[in-house]
């Protein structure tokens, strides 16, 4: 089933009584049964049109109609599309010069607007919808579909909010102030295809049919937790409010798919434990960072997982261990507290 756009979406962003008569007026139910993505597009493009403001008469001065266009042959003008999307940063500073736009390039490619948990739930909508589209430009300029590593947003309990991110298919992680769009890294090395002399809104639209044509990958909840534990060793209850959910739903979730909460921890911890020891790294301080107590615990578990101290795994002439070969030096006890849990009412 296609994802939905609640009622609520456009009430909060516009207001009831705009929203019921922009409905009524494409011809769509007015009950406030949710719409189709496409269906929002085509209504927001038509209330760009009546009143010949891209910002929809939120923003504290107009945004004429066809400035994203220049937004967009801006972007054109890159070399990559990290450079593309450094240039219409650099431009959106005109077009929308109380939202900054950041872009940041790096292990990963970053779009982010600060400071959203400090301005109203009707702005924070809007610059939701900002993000949808910069993906749909993304997409559009690459010549293929993009699949972001996250998006990072404030928590948020407005009514509608985070409907249009479903859409981008990848975690939605709620934390901080700001809100952040991140890709892979080489996503910012790919070529510009978009023809240079045609940036018709009508190309952008067809870009955005053809992503909303295909269902949005699921993203499991055990995918979910792994990628926020490889960012930090977060507890069980920091880890549900990230994540929106209580802890009790976290640990169901996790339950339906095979997993559990400890599990997961235990596969990041193994996996960094046994890269950082090829460092130099104190083992106070890996103990630190991988959420121990003290260097002791991680003596133990690395005991518990590879059968030998940290001390065996350090040594440059220890063959077991030097290549890093995790499934050879688990030992039979670890093997029977593996990651992947399997639910044995389904054995």
């Amino acid at each position: 089933m296609a994802v939905q756009i609640p009622f609520d979406f456009l009430v909060t962003l516009l207001g009831e009584v705009p929203a019921r008569a922009m409905i009524a007026e494409a011809g769509l139910p007015a009950d406030g049964t949710p719409i189709s993505h496409l269906d929002l597009w085509q209504l927001l493009g038509n209330n760009i049109e009546r009143t010949g403001d891209e910002r929809h008469e939120l923003g504290p001065q107009a945004v004429p109609n066809g400035s994203f266009e220049l937004l967009l042959a801006a972007m054109r003008l890159g070399y990559d599309l990290g450079d593309g999307l450094a240039r219409l940063a650099a431009a959106s500073r005109i077009v929308w010069p109380d939202m900054p736009l950041m872009v940041q390039r790096g292990h990963d490619l970053r779009l982010r607007v600060p400071g959203t948990s400090q301005v109203t739930a009707q702005r924070r909508l809007y610059i939701e919808l900002v993000f949808l589209v910069l993906h749909t430009a993304c997409c559009w300029m690459a010549g293929r579909k993009l699949e972001p590593l996250r998006l990072i947003a404030p928590l948020d309990d407005a009514p509608g909010n985070g409907a249009g991110f479903a859409l981008l298919g990848c975690p939605v992680v709620r934390r901080g102030d700001d809100m952040e769009l991140l890709y892979p890294a080489g996503v910012a090395n790919l070529r510009i295809v978009a023809d240079r002399f045609d940036l018709s809104p009508s190309l952008l639209f067809e870009t955005f049919r053809q992503i909303t044509a295909e269902p949005p990958a699921r993203v499991s909840v055990a995918e979910q937790v792994l990628d926020l534990l490889w960012q930090a060793p977060l507890d069980q209850a920091t880890l549900a409010a990230a994540m929106g959910v209580s802890v009790a739903t976290l640990r169901r979730r996790l339950a339906e798919e095979g997993y559990s909460y400890r599990a997961l921890l235990n596969h990041v911890r193994r996996r960094q434990a046994l890269d950082a020891l090829k460092t130099n790294v104190r083992l106070e301080d890996l103990a630190e960072v991988l959420g121990y107590s003290e260097a002791r615990s991680l003596r133990r578990a690395t005991r518990r997982w590879f059968g030998a101290p940290p001390s065996a795994l350090r040594r440059p002439n220890n063959r077991e261990f030097r290549d890093g070969n995790l499934l050879a030096t688990e030992t039979s006890a670890h093997r029977e507290d593996c990651w992947r849990e399997k639910d044995s009412k389904h054995q």
